[in-house]
């Protein structure tokens, strides 16, 4: 449960409950990518430019663009995805404005359950898979912030109901050769994000479930974000519990409210050490703890930090992996 060879996949989606961090985690594991020399491509599905305000770049939209050195970023739309589709598919742009900005053909198209989860899961697949001339690679990595739990769920079902429902056709070889890379636990990871609290936990022991048992994908790790460091040994909580009932009703002192704030971490860290307890034996996946940062608002140098902390947690030793930026 130590070794980790979340570097040496080119693949990696990020889910977790909402409010957790996940796009703070994608991020960070995107910009660590980076730092190794890999050439990254961190995606963005669908939402409001939450990465760009993290690095401190202009509103990343669909057009990839550079936003640190070896890391790029783009903000994949379905409808914007669904025309570069469009485009590849029917090669003469004259056919493709004849039939995708007919109106009706357009509100068609909007009112298909999973169309938009699949061209955009489409999009990532592309760039995951995407050579250049010679063959090679043109990404090392592909980092998806993908949707939270239960909208996350479906995203990741679209490719298999498709091939359940339909057994041929375009888009029946498309969804195929998607739940393919989804499968393959040697080119794709998916990380669960999660705070160690009751919720997040609960639905990251479901979610693991889900994934591994019935879509059969592979879960990579689990990141338990924002974790309290222990401040005080045994002895010493033992002396903040008594000193702060000797204080106790004396509201006017600051040894009461330094006290007070201890005693507190302290139930933090219990709670949350319980929590982690629950995920080490629950879950067998690796699990990563990242230290719960203080600051007002999230800023590139908390990136930049958790980014380390990410590189220390997945390094692996003396295991012969190595990054994909190599190969």
């Amino acid at each position: 449960m130590t070794a980790i060879d979340l570097y040496n996949r080119r693949f990696v989606l990020f889910s977790g409950k909402g409010g957790v961090g996940k796009t703070t985690m994608a991020s960070s594991f995107a910009l660590s990518c980076a730092r190794r020399g890999d050439k990254t491509l961190l995606l963005e599905l669908d939402v409001k430019y939450k990465a760009s305000s993290l690095f401190g770049a202009t509103d990343i939209d669909f057009e990839i663009r550079e936003i640190e050195d070896n890391l790029y970023a783009s903000n994949v739309t379905p409808w914007e995805a669904m025309k570069e589709y469009a485009l590849m598919v029917l090669k003469i742009k004259l056919i493709y404005k004849a039939v995708f900005e007919n109106r009706v053909v357009r509100n068609f198209l909007r009112v298909i359950p999973g169309l938009n989860e699949l061209v955009m899961l489409g999009k990532a697949y592309y760039h995951a898979t995407e050579t250049d001339d010679t063959g090679r690679p043109v990404w090392d990595k592909v980092v998806v912030d993908a949707p939270a739990t239960g909208h996350g769920i479906f995203f990741l079902k679209i490719p298999a109901v498709i091939t359940d429902v339909i057994s041929s056709g375009l888009m029946y070889d498309e969804a195929e050769r998607i739940l393919e890379l989804l499968q393959d636990p040697s080119r794709t990871g998916i990380v669960l994000v999660t705070l160690a609290e009751d919720m997040p936990v609960n639905e990251t022991l479901m979610l693991s479930d889900v994934l591994r048992e019935e879509m059969k994908l592979p879960v990579a790790c689990v990141v338990a974000n924002a974790i309290y460091r222990p401040l005080f040994d045994d002895t010493q909580s033992q002396w903040i519990d008594v000193a702060r009932d000797e204080v106790e009703g004396d509201d006017e002192s600051m040894v009461s409210g330094f006290l007070e704030a201890a005693r507190f971490r302290n139930d933090r860290v219990g709670m949350q050490q319980d929590y982690l307890q629950r995920l080490r034996t629950d879950g067998d996946w690796p699990l990563i703890e990242i230290p719960h940062y203080f600051f007002d608002r999230m800023s590139f140098a908390i990136i930049d930090k958790i980014a380390e902390d990410l590189h220390q947690a997945l390094k692996i030793e003396s295991s012969g992996i190595e990054s994909t930026g190599t190969s």
